[in-house]
């Protein structure tokens, strides 16, 4: 007898593989690099971390999360190796990884010549297993964030669904809980928040501008130069029945975009830095900047750069290794703003 077509096996969409060695100062820095890009865990590799019998991998993107305290590393770098789920190809990982190194090239020179590896995996039932360990999460005062094939749990909280696909922000990562907890914190100041624009520069899976239209706001703008981000936040507002409020584009920041009341940048310090001018460009006086994605040693160099254009600190979270900033736009600003422009529809 012949198989018909549901006997055939089921073929899963293919995982990638990821593997790059860094100087142990930029750890950090690419281990929330792919959790933010939904790997479900980092393994850490150098020499002695592993006993001699044997006991697999140390997975995580938290030294808090390890069974027990692994032995120091002893050498001048790490070999970090993660899982990216679909759909993704091993052209667009590559790219981003090697626009991700770039940028912070300027910090660890050393990354110019690190060994990387982009490679497709077994194409098993990983988006299963991915999936099966990511359940709704509580994140701030008031949000609860639900992946998008679970169902939530009864809750008094604001719901955001979520699937992040190949972009950055699940609300689990610490830079993006923290953007969520200063802008819960924002918008109990303002009057009006039915008045309110917002503008997310390097939007990822639009977690940010997504909280931000459920606190209230009028509009949102999402920017992120991934072309898999920018569609991916659109179709997460979509689901959280917010797209008639919300524009994703993957054109780069201009500072033209016009000005907007409330502004989050959860990127790299060192790009936080680059785009200072532009973000500050976009930023209308008396209005709000949220700035994350900075590891705690460039939190100085940061804050001094936004200070220079006119902003001043309002408040700083922080965990082991991460920094979260609040700024308000004080200096003298043009009354000229740009029409927005861009949407990642077209």
């Amino acid at each position: 007898m012949m198989n018909g077509p549901d006997d055939a096996p089921v073929k899963h969409p293919a995982w990638v593989e990821v593997t790059v060695t860094v100087p142990k100062p930029a750890r950090d820095a690419v281990i929330g690099w792919f959790m933010d890009r939904g790997s479900a865990g980092v393994q850490e590799d150098y020499p002695g971390l592993f006993p001699a019998e044997g006991t697999g991998p140390v997975t995580s993107g938290d030294p808090r999360e390890w069974a027990g305290e692994a032995p120091p590393n002893m050498t001048e770098s790490v070999l970090l190796r993660a899982w990216l789920p679909p759909p993704v190809s091993t052209e667009s990982a590559a790219a981003a990884l090697e626009s991700m190194l770039k940028q912070l090239e300027g910090q660890w020179p050393a990354l110019r010549d690190a060994q990387r590896q982009v490679r497709e995996i077994e194409s098993i039932d990983w988006n299963a297993e991915w999936k099966s360990h990511w359940k709704p999460v509580e994140i701030g005062r008031g949000f609860l964030v639900c992946p998008s094939w679970e169902k939530p749990p009864a809750t008094d909280r604001k719901v955001i669904f979520l699937d992040p696909g190949m972009a950055f922000g699940t609300g689990t990562h610490f830079t993006t809980a923290s953007c969520i907890e200063a802008a819960e914190d924002w918008f109990d100041t303002v009057a009006d928040r039915s008045g309110v624009s917002v503008l997310d520069v390097g939007t990822g899976s639009g977690i940010l501008a997504i909280a931000a239209l459920k606190l209230g706001a009028r509009d949102a703008f999402g920017i992120d130069v991934d072309p898999d981000a920018a569609r991916e936040s659109i179709r997460n507002a979509d689901a959280n029945c917010v797209a008639d409020r919300y524009v994703g584009t993957d054109r780069p920041l201009t500072g033209q975009e016009g000005m907007f009341q409330l502004v989050f940048a959860n990127i790299l310090a060192q790009t936080l830095v680059f785009l200072a001018p532009r973000i500050a460009a976009t930023v209308m006086p008396g209005g709000c900047l949220i700035a994350s994605g900075i590891l705690r040693e460039y939190e100085d160099e940061v804050t001094g750069t936004f200070l220079d254009l006119g902003f001043t600190v309002v408040s700083k979270r922080h965990d082991e290794s991460w920094s979260t900033l609040t700024f308000r736009m004080d200096g003298p600003r043009e009354s000229d703003c740009a029409p927005r422009r861009g949407n990642a529809r077209q």
